[in-house]
C-alpha cells in the first residue's frame, strides 16, 4: 500500500462522521406548530352551510400499487411468512417500478373524479425528491390528472423528510406528505407535530414525524369549518404512543368545539375499532398484525360519531366497512378497519361508505367517504354513535 492510500483509509471514519452530521442538520426538524404550505386560487369559491360537504380520505400507499410485498410488510425473520411469499409467486421488493407508480396515479385520479368529493384528504403521497418513487412529484402528477381548476386549493405537510436514509432498501432521500385538496377556498392551514415514538437524539430526524394537518375553509357566514388530516404511528402497539396521538387529536377537536368550529377529522389511524376485539382476535390468530388489547381509538367513539359507525362494525356485514388489505400473501381480502372519519356534533352524515369496488388493486387501503350536512344548533361536544 502507498502512504497516500493509507492516509485515505485513516480519513474514512472522519469523512463518514462529517457526512452523517451534514445529513442530520439537513433533516426535517419540525416545530410543534407551524404554518402548512398552501396554494389557492384567488377566485376559489367559499363554502356555504346550505351545501353538503363530501369528504374522501385515502391512504394511497405512496402510489406503489397493490402489486408488491414490500420489505416492511412481513416479518423477514419469520421463515413461514417468507416461504408464503415464494409460494404466491411473488418477491419481497424494496420499491415499486416507475410504471406501477404511474398506473396507480391514474387509478387514484379516476377514483377521485368518479367520487367527486369537495375535500380530499390523502395520506402517504410523495414529493419530487423521494427516491423510492423515482423522484416523481406525485402531488403535481395527481392534480394534472384531475379536471382543470376542480380543486383550486391545495395544502400539504411533510411527515417523513430527509436528504438520505441509511437503510439498505432505501439509500436515498424521502419526502412523504399529508395532502388536502379542496374545491373551496382555504383560510389557513396548520401543521401540528404529533407525539413521537421514543427515539434518540441522533435517530429522531430520520424517522417519521407524524402530524395533524388542520385546514380551515373559507365560509360564508356560520359555521366555520376545519378539516383535520392525519396518519398515526404504524408500529405503535405496546409503546403507549397511540394513546398519546389520540389524546392530542382530541384536544385539538375540543378546542375547535369551544370555538364553535364544525370539524371533520380523518385518515389512517392504524387503530382497530372498539368492537369487543373481534377484529383484533382474528388478526392476532392469523399472525398478520399487532394491536393493543385496549383500543386507543375508544375515546373518539365515546365523544363523537364516526365513519364507520360502531353499529356497522358490530353488525351483520362488518366486512363492507373494512378499510385495509395488508400486503401479505396469506391475506386474501380486506380484513380490518384502520381508516376513519370522525365529525363534530354540528354535522349529520347523510351518506357514508367504504369504496370497495375497483379499489382493491390500487393501495393496501380503501377510500373512506362521507357526505355531511350542517345541522343548525348542533351539539358542540359529545355526540352519541
Amino acid at each position: 500500500m502507498t502512504k497516500n492510500f493509507l492516509k485515505f483509509l485513516v480519513l474514512i471514519p472522519t469523512m463518514v462522521l462529517v457526512a452523517a452530521a451534514i445529513l442530520w442538520f439537513r433533516a426535517y426538524k419540525p416545530s410543534a406548530i407551524e404554518a402548512a404550505e398552501v396554494e389557492c386560487s384567488a377566485d376559489a369559491p367559499v363554502w356555504s352551510a346550505a351545501r353538503p360537504l363530501k369528504v374522501l380520505s385515502y391512504n394511497i400507499q405512496y402510489m406503489a400499487s397493490k402489486n408488491y410485498i414490500f420489505f416492511y410488510d412481513i416479518d423477514l425473520q419469520n421463515q413461514e411468512r417468507v416461504d408464503a411469499v415464494t409460494a404466491a409467486n411473488k418477491t419481497i421488493a424494496s420499491r415499486p417500478s416507475r410504471d406501477h407508480v404511474v398506473w396507480t396515479l391514474d387509478k387514484v385520479a379516476d377514483i377521485i373524479v368518479q367520487e367527486d368529493p369537495d375535500v380530499v384528504m390523502i395520506q402517504e403521497i410523495n414529493g419530487a425528491d423521494d427516491s423510492r418513487t423515482h423522484y416523481i412529484d406525485q402531488v403535481s402528477e395527481l392534480l394534472g390528472r384531475l379536471p382543470e381548476h376542480h380543486y383550486p386549493c391545495v395544502t400539504e405537510a411533510p411527515y417523513w423528510q430527509a436528504a438520505f436514509i441509511v437503510h439498505p432498501d432505501i439509500l436515498g432521500p424521502v419526502n412523504m406528505k399529508l395532502l388536502t385538496l379542496s374545491k373551496y377556498g382555504i383560510e389557513k392551514s396548520v401543521r401540528h407535530q404529533l407525539p413521537r415514538v421514543t427515539s434518540n437524539f441522533i435517530e429522531r430526524p430520520f424517522y417519521f414525524q407524524r402530524a395533524l394537518l388542520e385546514t380551515h375553509l373559507k365560509t360564508r357566514g356560520t359555521p366555520k369549518v376545519a378539516l383535520i388530516n392525519t396518519h398515526f404511528e404504524a408500529w405503535g402497539a405496546g409503546t403507549g404512543i397511540m394513546q398519546k396521538q389520540v389524546d392530542m387529536a382530541v384536544k385539538l377537536m375540543q378546542s375547535l368545539d369551544e370555538q364553535g368550529i364544525a370539524w371533520i377529522f380523518g385518515g389512517d389511524l392504524n387503530l382497530l375499532p372498539p368492537d369487543g376485539n373481534r377484529q383484533r382476535d382474528r388478526v392476532l390468530a392469523a399472525g398478520t398484525g399487532e394491536f393493543d388489547e385496549t383500543p386507543a381509538i375508544k375515546p373518539l367513539y365515546e365523544r363523537y360519531r364516526g365513519i364507520p359507525a360502531l353499529t356497522d362494525l358490530t353488525g351483520k356485514d362488518p366486512e363492507s366497512w373494512y378499510t385495509h388489505w395488508p400486503n401479505d400473501p396469506t391475506v386474501f381480502a380486506p380484513d380490518r378497519t384502520i381508516d376513519y372519519l370522525f365529525y363534530s356534533g354540528q354535522w349529520q352524515a347523510r351518506n357514508a361508505y367504504i369504496r370497495h369496488q375497483d379499489t382493491w388493486d390500487v393501495s393496501d387501503h380503501l377510500p373512506v367517504v362521507g357526505e355531511f350536512a350542517h345541522v343548525a344548533g348542533g351539539q358542540q361536544g359529545h355526540s352519541a354513535d
